[in-house]
């Protein structure tokens, strides 16, 4: 079969296919817990939804913002269910998953067969990694782009480090700072390769490990910052929580990146602030209270922008709040 090309969106449909693919990997994640579990008529609901963000994420140039799950299904017959380089079986995953759903959500009691929903959920976990590397998505080069441009007077650096996310102190950590213009000549991509040699030649053990972040710090020569904390969820009560910030939401692997879009002026209000997200009676519960201590400690926040072999997927933009 041959390989499908990456699909060329504008910079709003990236936007959209990169919620849509935040949503539909969430909603795996969802299938996979309930089916390890075995809480199979419950896994068939996201099992499906899966399906159905993913596919919006590959027809987005097709579908309007708001589509259907008939004009969903019926768009991705009519566009992929006789391509070549897409392969038939997600195109008939689809329209059984929907099926499936239909069936088990309102005409039956019955239980589904084991066997089967563990084969569908293996063919659905190729789906979203075949669409994980066909859809474009925001990056995190677009995301800089767009803080500079907000801005201009205050962002003077991007400060980068290069570090083991297996751990958060007491390892190699290496800190990399660059003028904002220079994304543009050597971006995040090319900092991870760099790295990589560099790291080699350093001798240090496990390099394939490690990853790259974008830190909160964004002057070299003042405490400027931005808010960042690592959250393991998002439902409508943080995001509520989190909007008087305001900022950006990115998926990472099973949690998620928050970044607020707001320069914090002097290290001891960024440190007050960043206390203040630790202990709001909703986020509480969902921030990760170690990330954000050793942030405290270090004087500055990081967020990883980069894979590696113990953090396979690249954080990419859910959505602005």
């Amino acid at each position: 079969m041959p390989r499908m090309r990456k699909l060329e969106y504008t910079p709003r449909q990236k936007r959209r296919a990169s919620s849509l693919m935040a949503l539909g990997t969430s909603e795996l994640e969802a299938a996979e817990k309930l089916v390890s579990v075995q809480l199979y008529r419950e896994a068939v609901v996201h099992l499906y939804f899966t399906c159905f963000y993913v596919s919006q994420a590959v027809l987005c140039r097709q579908l309007p913002s708001n589509p259907n799950h008939a004009n969903i299904e019926s768009q991705l017959h009519k566009t992929y269910g006789r391509a070549r380089f897409f392969p038939r079986r997600y195109v008939e995953l689809h329209s059984l998953l929907h099926k499936q759903r239909t069936e088990f959500d309102y005409r039956t009691t019955h239980t589904p067969d084991p066997d089967v929903l563990k084969k569908q959920l293996r063919t659905l976990r190729s789906y979203v990694a075949f669409a994980l590397r066909v859809v474009p998505r925001v990056e995190v080069l677009d995301l800089l782009r767009s803080f500079t441009e907000e801005h201009r007077d205050k962002i003077k650096d991007f400060s980068f480090d290069i570090y083991c996310p297996k751990t958060y102190a007491h390892h190699t950590r290496l800190t990399f700072w660059q003028p904002p213009f220079y994304l543009e000549i050597f971006g995040v991509d090319q900092m991870a390769k760099g790295a990589t040699k560099l790291l080699r030649g350093l001798r240090v053990k496990r390099s394939r490990d490690y990853v790259v972040g974008l830190n909160s710090r964004v002057n070299q020569y003042r405490d400027d910052h931005l808010l960042m904390v690592d959250i393991d969820a998002v439902n409508p009560a943080i995001e509520a929580a989190l909007k008087p910030v305001g900022g950006i939401l990115l998926k990472s692997g099973r949690g998620y990146h928050f970044i607020g879009r707001a320069i914090i002026s002097g290290l001891e209000q960024w440190r007050r602030d960043m206390r203040a997200l630790v202990r709001h009676k909703v986020l509480k519960r969902h921030i990760d209270k170690d990330h954000v201590e050793i942030s405290l400690r270090r004087g500055y926040a990081t967020l990883r922008v980069t894979a590696s072999s113990v953090k396979p997927t690249v954080p990419y933009f859910y959505k602005e709040i």
